[in-house]
């Protein structure tokens, strides 16, 4: 594989690895009680199963660093990948 293949091997990880994280974090955020709710329309007010929940999905510092161990995760995983692909190889020697 030429060098230019290996970059675009390279890139193509990233955007891969990109999707992937950011679907993992909205999974992490999708609330299962955040369905449908009724609304008194033209009022301003909502009408939901509790006063408690928020229809919202709120970050809390849990989720954060969850988060951000997903993307860290990702980002090591391309720069492993991206240093082996990308390494350089000895050229010529005495086995050759």
């Amino acid at each position: 594989m030429n060098l230019g293949q290996r970059i675009i091997l390279v890139i193509a990880l990233a955007i891969a690895l990109f999707a992937v994280a950011g679907a993992a974090n909205l999974l992490m955020l999708d609330r299962v009680d955040a369905g449908w709710f009724a609304y008194a329309p033209n009022t301003g007010a909502t009408l939901s199963p509790s006063q408690t929940d928020s229809y919202f999905a709120v970050a809390t510092d849990r989720s954060i660093i969850e988060q951000s161990a997903v993307w860290l995760l990702a980002l090591a995983t391309w720069a492993g990948a991206s240093l082996w692909l990308l390494r350089t190889r000895p050229q010529g020697g005495p086995d050759e």
